[in-house]
């Protein structure tokens, strides 16, 4: 674990409507590669979850981190989820930010400045969230994720297979911290975006020539590889996915991705990983 703290939400989220809604039964967090087209995505489907015929009481959450965060080796994936975790099991404040923080500030303090602010001392207030500011630590985020919380939650991290960064060894390392740590490994190959044009048009009718390009993923300019390309002529959007955007392109769509995924590739984690054999097996989709 690095000593830099990484989760910061950005204000991408509404707290207080969360907060208020009915307990959930199961929340879904989920460290991702991206923080955009990931981010945007996962937060369109929770806010659509019931209308997406996903069960009232379950939610899911990407876990966020600033738009400047710009970690998205493997590691850095399950160091994420690892931060929550370690928020998640504290009493108030994980040992090692406890430790960055003055004794003047007590947990009393704390508890108080996320509760009741308004009735803390101003300078005292300001000298805190300087600090705060500081050492790179979100306390209002920390503290939404350490009370939001289901009886069954699901922790888990989604990594882009990315045949020209991250080797088989690599990706085989997370997977087994993952089962070591019981948390749920999921891949998406060769990006994310693959996955969004599983909503946007049957693939093996449309490319059923072009597979290959997808296995390759070619960079085409700065902006986009093939697969990222193909998304942005079709949804007309870049990293970002607006939320009119989601609701014209892929809300509709949901059921129609996964049937394609699980009627046409690969879902077998080894199978999507590859082996370093051949180039065939490490580009499998």
């Amino acid at each position: 674990m690095r000593n830099s703290f990484r989760l910061k939400s950005d204000s991408m989220f509404e707290r207080t409507e969360e907060i208020n809604r009915e307990p959930p039964l199961r929340i879904v967090f989920l460290s991702v590669e991206g923080n955009k087209t990931e981010q945007d995505y996962f937060e369109w489907i929770e806010k659509y979850r019931e209308q997406l015929g996903i069960k009232a009481r379950v939610h899911v959450h990407s876990l966020r981190r600033s738009k400047q965060d710009n970690l998205s080796a493997t590691e850095h994936v399950l160091e994420l989820l690892e931060e929550y975790i370690e928020i998640r099991e504290s009493d108030i404040l994980p040992e090692r930010m406890r430790n960055l923080i003055s004794e003047e500030y007590t947990d009393n303090f704390i508890k108080q400045y996320i509760e009741t602010p308004e009735l803390i001392d101003v300078t005292m207030k300001d000298n805190f969230e300087l600090l705060l500011q500081q050492v790179g630590i979100d306390l209002e985020y920390d503290y939404f994720l350490k009370e939001y919380s289901g009886k069954f939650d699901v922790f888990g991290v989604l990594i882009d297979r990315d045949y020209t960064t991250h080797s088989v060894a690599q990706m085989n390392k997370i997977k087994n911290a993952c089962i070591e740590k019981g948390y749920r490994f999921f891949v998406t190959t060769p990006c994310f975006e693959f996955w969004l044009l599983m909503h946007l048009v049957d693939i093996c009718s449309v490319y059923k020539d072009e597979l290959q390009e997808f296995r390759n993923n070619a960079k085409k300019s700065n902006k986009h590889t093939f697969t990222s390309f193909e998304v942005s002529k079709r949804a007309q959007h870049s990293k970002g996915i607006k939320e009119d955007t989601f609701k014209r392109y892929y809300f509709a769509k949901v059921d129609f991705a996964i049937r394609q995924a699980k009627e046409h590739f690969s879902t077998n984690i080894d199978e999507l990983i590859g082996t370093d054999d051949s180039d065939d097996t490490k580009k499998e989709i």
